[in-house]
């Protein structure tokens, strides 16, 4: 095996060094996404929940609120379903619409 000379081991050695660090550093990255996408995930499915939580009592039960959730056309927010409204991230126009509803206001 032919040795390298001193000149190429400096040459090499910093870039090896560079290429390792952009590895690690690429590998946060990567994960830092995974882990940020898992976060959004759990917290729309625990927003999920909450809503469906606050529909239940009147949807008679976990099946019909979760119907309602994904089929109900929701007039005063444009005739779309608290599941369209949650994906275009309008949560909190959908929580305020269940609010009035809950204070007695109209559908």
């Amino acid at each position: 095996m032919p040795s390298l000379s001193p000149d190429a081991l400096a040459t090499l050695l910093p870039l090896g060094i560079l290429f390792a660090a952009l590895l690690m550093f690429g590998g946060g990255i990567v994960w830092a996404r995974y882990r940020d996408r898992q976060n959004e995930r759990h917290d729309r499915e625990m927003l999920i929940q909450a809503i469906l939580t606050q529909i239940e009592p009147w949807a008679g039960s976990r099946a019909a609120a979760w119907a309602w959730y994904q089929t109900y056309p929701i007039a005063a927010l444009g005739g779309l379903t608290a599941e369209q409204l949650i994906a275009r991230g309008k949560a909190d126009e959908v929580t305020a619409y269940i609010a009035h509803i809950r204070q007695g206001g109209y559908a």
